[in-house]
């Protein structure tokens, strides 16, 4: 290794997810940081888990892993959703992390920071705050789901939780040396709050597949498909207003159209799914095989946070995509050269027909599409990987 390839210093990624480049969008969000930050770091990575037992890497990770275990009671409870509250066992164990005092130090989600807060004093001086999400607008967002679908109180409860996660971005973030979100409109956003320091745009990214490219779709090929974790409300949501909305009109122009949803859902969804003639496939070990007889990729995405790895994924496995105007955020996109967007059932069923019949229109899209994934959302992975026995 060069001297301008060496790790310059340590950096610490503390997380409650494992980095996993073929995981769920969590996942390979901690993998992207953990890719950055082993670029130039000596890496160490601070797994904070509420199970006994700790987890084993799937993929070799780009740093050492240190695992904490947070099973007893709380120090201090704040009764809100997903907010990880430290017992007094991780508190103790976060203060007395061995080793000099890093260069960098990522905190990965905004509900970790009660966490963060028992690090040595001079290691969150120089702590930095990946939100991802900007958590109060997600929990807005599912609220206005609900409401959609008529659950008041878990609409009141989103608001609630909402309200309470506002204030404590308030409270809190300006302590962090830089702020990172996932999506530049939100970047923008935060930028606002009062006392805020730096606060960056830092893009979702993908690591490029190592397998071959996947074929072009199949001639005269009638199929859409959908990837995603079904449970989740915004997934769901999305289907559901497809089947109901866009796909009776689109197969007033194409009747032959075949959908297919892929991912893990509850027994209602999938019973619904199956009433509009949705195929389901539950948890797939390997999408290659659906992308490969996909056309189109569609993200009928209507609410959550941040942007969306579906979007990324469909361009990696070269596929044109029909997304609405909220899947399609924080993307560097120009809509009708790099991805259709609609937000109305009419023009969403009109673009879906579009790229099933337009072979021409279809490959332009893609082509176009991975040439912005490739320049703007593609993660070159370490050059070494390694994944010493966790501490």
């Amino acid at each position: 290794m060069s001297d301008a390839q060496a790790p310059r210093g340590r950096a610490v990624l503390l997380t409650h997810v494992l980095p996993d480049p073929q995981g769920v969008g969590l996942m390979r969000r901690g993998w992207r940081w953990a890719c950055e930050l082993a670029a130039t770091h000596a890496l160490d990575i601070v797994l904070v888990t509420r199970h006994a037992e700790a987890p084993v890497p799937r993929t070799p990770l780009p740093g050492r892993l240190h695992v904490v275990h947070c099973t007893g009671p709380a120090l201090a409870p704040r009764a809100l959703a997903d907010w990880f509250d430290p017992d007094a066992g991780a508190a103790a164990a976060l203060a007395a992390l061995p080793g000099p005092t890093p260069v960098r130090v990522l905190v990965f989600r905004f509900y970790m920071h009660d966490l963060a807060a028992h690090l040595p004093a001079a290691w969150r001086a120089v702590a930095e705050m990946d939100c991802d999400d900007w958590e109060s607008a997600t929990r807005r967002s599912l609220a206005g789901l609900a409401l959609r679908h008529g659950r008041w109180r878990a609409a009141a409860q989103g608001l609630l939780q909402a309200r309470r996660y506002a204030r404590l971005e308030r409270q809190l973030l300006p302590a962090y040396r830089t702020v990172h979100l996932s999506a530049f409109e939100d970047a923008a956003r935060v930028a606002r709050l009062p006392g805020m320091r730096e606060v960056r745009a830092s893009p979702n990214r993908l690591v490029p597949d190592p397998g071959p490219d996947l074929p072009p779709p199949p001639k005269d090929g009638r199929t859409l498909l959908f990837v995603g974790a079904l449970f989740y409300p915004p997934n769901e949501d999305a289907l559901l207003w497809f089947a109901r909305a866009v796909l009776p009109r689109l197969r007033r122009r194409v009747p032959d159209v075949q959908v297919v949803a892929a991912g893990r859902a509850e027994a209602s969804l999938c019973q619904q799914l199956a009433a509009h003639g949705i195929a389901y496939a539950h948890e797939p070990a390997d999408l290659r095989p659906l992308y490969a007889q996909a056309t189109a990729v569609i993200a009928p995405v209507r609410g959550g946070g941040g942007t969306k790895l579906k979007v990324l994924e469909a361009w990696q496995y070269g596929r044109p995509v029909v997304a609405t105007s909220h899947a399609a955020r924080g993307l560097a996109i120009e809509p009708g050269r790099h991805l259709l967007v609609a937000d109305h059932a009419e023009r969403f069923a009109r673009h879906c027909a579009a790229l099933l019949t337009n072979p021409a229109l279809a490959e332009r899209l893609a082509r176009e599409a991975g040439r912005l994934l490739h320049a703007e959302y593609c993660l070159a992975p370490p050059s070494s990987l390694s994944c010493p026995a966790p501490e």
